[in-house]
C-alpha cells in the first residue's frame, strides 16, 4: 500500500514525455538522414517544432487542470505542470517569430533554455513530500538543468557544435518522464519504500547510459556519412 499520494495525472505525464521523446527522435533521425556539416538541421529550420509546442501546450494544460476533489498539494503540482507547459508554448511563439525574421536567431536558443530552466526550477519543488515521487522529480529537474546548459553555452559561444548533446539531453528527458509515468501511476510500488528509491536511482542510470550509447552511435553514423559524402 502506498503511503505517499501522487499529484498530477497519468495522461499529463505520458503526454509530456511522449512529445519530448518524439521530438528528440525526429531531431536525431533528421541528422542521420540529412547530415549537416554546420548550422541548424532541416528539422530545426522547419515550423514543425514551434507549431507542435504551440498546439501541445494547451492540450497538456487541459489534462492538468486541477479537479474539484484534489488535495491542496495536488492542486499546487497541477499548476506547476500548467506553468511548465505554458512556458514551452511561449517558446514556440518565439521560434515562429525567429522564423519570420522578427527576432534574432539567438532568441530561439534563449527561449528554449528559459523553458528548460523554468521546468527544472519548478520540478525541484515538485512532489516535495519525498519518497519515490520526490526523488523522481529531482532527477527530472537535473535533466532539465543539463538540457538548458547547452543552448546557454551556444548563446555565449556560438559555433561550439553542441547539437548532439542537445539532442541527447532531450531524449533523456522524454525517456525519463515516460519512466516516471510508469513508476508513479502503473508500477504499484510502495512509493515510501527506500528500496524503491534505490530502484529509481538504478532506472535513471539505465536511461542515461542507454541514451548516451544511442546518441553516440547516431553521431558516429552521421559523421561517417558526412565523411563519405565529402570524399
Amino acid at each position: 500500500m502506498n503511503l505517499i499520494e501522487v499529484g498530477g495525472t497519468f495522461p499529463g505525464h505520458v503526454l509530456g514525455g511522449t512529445v519530448l521523446f518524439l521530438w528528440a527522435i525526429f531531431w536525431i533521425g533528421d541528422a542521420l538522414l540529412v547530415p549537416q556539416t554546420g548550422g541548424a538541421s532541416l528539422f530545426e529550420r522547419t515550423a514543425l517544432v514551434p507549431l507542435v509546442k504551440i498546439v501541445f501546450a494547451p492540450v497538456a494544460i487541459w489534462f492538468e487542470i486541477p479537479g474539484s476533489g484534489w488535495y491542496p498539494a495536488h492542486v499546487m503540482m497541477g499548476w506547476q505542470h500548467i506553468t511548465i507547459y505554458a512556458v514551452f508554448g511561449l517558446s514556440g511563439v518565439v521560434d515562429l517569430l525567429v522564423r519570420r525574421g522578427s527576432l534574432s536567431p539567438q532568441a530561439g536558443n534563449a527561449a528554449y533554455a528559459a523553458a528548460m530552466l523554468n521546468a527544472g526550477f519548478l520540478f525541484l519543488g515538485h512532489g516535495g513530500h519525498g519518497g519515490v515521487p520526490g526523488l523522481s522529480h529531482t532527477l527530472l529537474a537535473l535533466l532539465f538543468g543539463v538540457a538548458a546548459t547547452f543552448p546557454l553555452v551556444e548563446l555565449w559561444c556560438p559555433g561550439r557544435g553542441l547539437e548532439w548533446p542537445r539532442r541527447g539531453s532531450l531524449l533523456a528527458l522524454g525517456s525519463w518522464l515516460l519512466v516516471i509515468s510508469w513508476i508513479l501511476f502503473r508500477s504499484h510500488w510502495d512509493l515510501a519504500d527506500p528500496i524503491r528509491e534505490g530502484w529509481t536511482y538504478l532506472l535513471f542510470s539505465w536511461v542515461v547510459i542507454t541514451v548516451a550509447v544511442m546518441v553516440t552511435c547516431a553521431w558516429l553514423a552521421a559523421r561517417h556519412r558526412v565523411g563519405r559524402e565529402e570524399t
